[in-house]
């Protein structure tokens, strides 16, 4: 039906006006990358679990999770925002670390672009520990998860061996949000 003197193109325009958002709704800012980061941290530990005793019969801390940062980090109040947060029952205890005695502490160590070229130092000082690696370098060659900015999304990959020969379990939910799982 057609209604004298109004073209259809009119209602058309008079719809996309009424819903159209303002302009300051359509220009969402950008989440900035170490804060994305950090949320992708908190979220590998809030989906994954370790074992309670490591392979080298030390007991895992039950009611806290490390998440630590070897090497000068770009994450600023990203994760320091996260300091004492909930994960499953347990209090999550944020840690910077320069130094390699300690790592073992870790539930979740991020490795630093600075420091991915002496991945192989940190693997030895990890041995079996159940400490769920994780950088965002190509140069840290057998970390468990590879951070990489893919255009404007961050994506990651699993190196599944390498988490369950560590006995850490990571939920499925995870495992079908990564780019690959080799």
């Amino acid at each position: 039906m057609r209604l004298p003197g109004l073209c259809p193109a009119f209602f058309l325009a008079l719809a996309c006006a009424v819903s159209a958002p303002s302009q300051a709704q359509t220009q969402a800012q950008p989440v900035p990358e170490y804060v994305m980061k950090a949320t992708y941290l908190y979220n590998f530990m809030v989906f994954s679990d370790w074992p309670q005793a490591d392979p080298q019969g030390g007991a895992v801390a039950k009611e806290s999770l490390n998440l630590c940062v070897f090497g000068p980090d770009n994450f600023g109040p990203a994760l320091s925002n996260l300091e004492g947060k909930n994960v499953n029952g347990r209090r999550l205890n944020v840690m910077r670390m320069n130094h390699l005695p300690g790592v073992k502490k870790c539930h979740l160590l991020f490795i630093t672009e600075r420091e991915a070229p002496n991945m192989s130092s940190i693997q030895n000082s990890l041995g079996e520990a159940p400490v769920l690696t994780v950088a965002d370098s190509p140069l840290a060659v057998g970390a468990a998860v590879m951070l990489s900015v893919d255009g404007n999304r961050l994506v990651f990959d699993i190196n599944v061996q390498r988490v369950k020969k560590l006995g850490i379990t990571m939920s499925s939910k995870v495992l079908q949000l990564a780019r690959s799982t080799n």
